[in-house]
């Protein structure tokens, strides 16, 4: 016997004249409609939300897409500025070079034994 998950069974004893307990069961519906009805009711609501979803999609996907873009420019442009700020960057001021180094080394009192 096949079970359907809209039904559940109740059980019930009857007593009949003679004094024997009979035991049957039969099947109760959850749902007090028919199953065609709720298919009626939910195949439209279904395909209402797939439209939505698609409807939806499609405005906030370019939305998203295009904001991604100009996001990536900006960051692309800001880059571009500091690499550049910093190839031409110039020391400003007096400066001397120097051509030669002496090293001169000097020996504490403290570090002589």
């Amino acid at each position: 016997m096949i079970e359907d998950p809209g039904e559940m069974k109740i059980r019930y004893t009857l007593k009949q004249s003679k004094g024997d307990a009979l035991r049957r069961s039969e099947p109760v519906r959850i749902f007090p409609i028919s199953r065609w009805i709720i298919y009626l009711i939910l195949a439209p609501a279904f395909i209402a939300l797939a439209f939505l979803s698609v409807f939806f999609f499609s405005i906030f996907f370019p939305l998203f897409l295009f904001g991604g873009i100009v996001l990536s420019l900006w960051v692309w442009w800001l880059r571009r500025k500091l690499l550049k700020s910093n190839h031409t960057q110039s020391l400003e001021g007096e400066y001397v070079v120097i051509k030669e180094t002496h090293i001169v080394e000097t020996k504490d009192k403290m570090g002589d034994k």
